[in-house]
């Protein structure tokens, strides 16, 4: 069956139309819809109400999880996903969101009732006031506000007889009520405090093992919980329980696949379509997509096939184009952060500039060229989103603007000196209320800040000690490297 060039026009033009920003919400104006939902198997974690904490770096899914259990329609889809975890069970409310509305519980809410001088009880006060507001919740009290179980989350009896009562009635309904905490890396704007209310939560969620039908679920970003200030004595056993949540190359490329096969326009469905049967590959059902038994969504060898379709299979031309890199390789390889994680959000961001630069070609949907100028939009806006993150990263990436990596640290050290990056960021810190990347209190070093950047993936250290940068992040901060993409084109 010969494909015509309308036919890869209309995939190309699904692909651009790809959402720029797949961000999520766990409630609002921006959960997960059915539509977008894609449940690769390792993500069964993300929802089995018997894993306490998921940890995941930002764009790998956790609010857009987090949105799924929240919501009767996503969850019962998800249900079909995964059979095995009982999802048709569970009741889900919401123990912290970040952000407000009648679903949510927002920052305000915390420094409402937990004041700025707070101890660690105080802390878990609140905490133990969202479990049982979510409880009281699932009995039908609708404006059950965590405010109102202040008084009686701070008596450990009244608390513990409150919990069981509702543990009782779950167990007769046959129910089990998941309480989900979501965003927590926005509870507090200083070190200390983000560490007091971590500190706090996790106590509670260890404290939580004495309850089988009322169970909690943490969505964690990895500096949150690996904070080595932290003191809780169980901690280790928490991080020993933690389940991180990543993307699988499979994983990406089937997420990719199924958005195409799942288009809602007619035209690309058909083109789609005619580009499997072409190759003889299978046209799959909503089902098959949603339990994974389509050959696209796991077998690497199909994937490479219809990408080879898609553009080609080199990132050059010629008898050496195979040295550039495959064209299926090359877009994972290249978004990947210094821990060698691709998030969906990067991926999909690259392939959606690719579909839209230069103009169509008559026998590919995507050109070398065009993979190329999808990495360095991909990495712009990846660097725009970790900046909401931490406000700090981009004036920690601009001086570096133009030097040669891999370097030695002092050299990195020593930009960051000559252009006075930690006392604009101090100043800056200070006027915008966020938190430093300086997790001791009064200890603002280079060092430090390199550290920092290794935590979050934006740097590594080589073997030999030099520190580097992956592309995601080099491309767009405008670091050069021999023989690596350049951060801008000149034509």
């Amino acid at each position: 069956m010969d494909l015509t060039p309308d036919d890869f026009r209309a995939i190309r033009n699904a692909v651009a139309e790809f959402p720029g920003d797949v961000s999520n919400d766990a409630v609002g104006a921006h959960v997960a819809k059915i539509e977008d939902l894609y449940a690769p198997e390792k993500h069964a974690v993300a929802l089995d109400p018997t894993i306490p904490i998921v940890v995941g770096s930002r764009g790998s899914g956790k609010s857009f999880w987090s949105s799924v259990l929240g919501q009767t329609d996503t969850l019962q889809e998800a249900a079909i996903a995964y059979p095995k975890l009982g999802l048709s069970e569970l009741v889900v409310r919401f123990g912290y969101t970040g952000v407000g509305g009648p679903d949510g519980i927002s920052q305000e809410a915390i420094d409402k009732y937990v004041p700025s001088a707070a101890t660690l009880e105080e802390a878990k006060a609140f905490w133990w006031a969202t479990i049982l507001s979510a409880a009281a919740q699932s009995a039908g009290a609708a404006k059950s506000r965590p405010g109102k179980f202040v008084s009686d989350a701070k008596d450990w009896e009244k608390r513990e007889d409150l919990l069981a009562d509702h543990e009782l009635r779950l167990r007769g309904e046959g129910k089990t009520l998941l309480i989900v905490y979501d965003a927590l890396d926005t509870v507090a704007r200083t070190w200390p405090r983000r560490r007091l209310l971590t500190e706090a939560l996790l106590e509670v969620v260890w404290a939580m093992r004495a309850f089988r039908s009322v169970r909690v679920k943490l969505f964690l970003r990895p500096d949150q919980i690996e904070d080595d200030a932290l003191r809780f004595v169980e901690l280790p056993k928490l991080r020993t329980g933690a389940v991180r949540l990543s993307w699988s190359w499979t994983d990406l490329y089937g997420l990719l696949y199924s958005r195409l096969a799942s288009s809602s326009s007619p035209d690309t469905r058909k083109a789609f379509n005619k580009l499997l049967a072409s190759q003889d590959l299978p046209k799959p059902s909503r089902k098959a997509i949603l339990t994974r038994r389509w050959s696209l969504i796991h077998d690497e060898e199909d994937q490479k096939l219809l990408m080879i379709e898609l553009s080609g299979p080199f990132m050059g031309t010629g008898s050496y184009a195979y040295k550039k890199g495959s064209t299926y390789e090359w877009p994972l390889k290249h978004t990947a952060d210094a821990h060698a994680e691709v998030t969906p959000r990067s991926f999909l961001g690259l392939m959606n500039a690719a579909a839209k630069f230069g103009a169509a070609p008559l026998d590919k949907v995507l050109t070398a060229d065009g993979i190329r100028h999808g990495l360095r939009e991909a990495s712009k806006t990846r660097v725009d989103q970790l900046h909401q993150e931490f406000p700090w990263i981009k004036g920690v990436l601009a001086p570096l603007a133009g030097l040669l990596l891999p370097q030695e640290d002092y050299a990195v050290f020593d930009v960051w000196k000559n252009a006075g990056t930690i006392a604009a960021l101090v100043t800056d810190a200070s006027r915008h209320s966020y938190i430093l990347p300086f997790k001791e209190q009064g200890v603002h070093k280079e060092e430090e800040l390199s550290k920092m950047l290794e935590e979050i993936g934006v740097m590594y250290r080589r073997n030999d000690g030099r520190l580097d940068m992956p592309d995601l992040f080099r491309v767009a901060a405008k670091l050069l490297k021999k023989g690596a993409l350049a951060p801008s084109q000149h034509r």
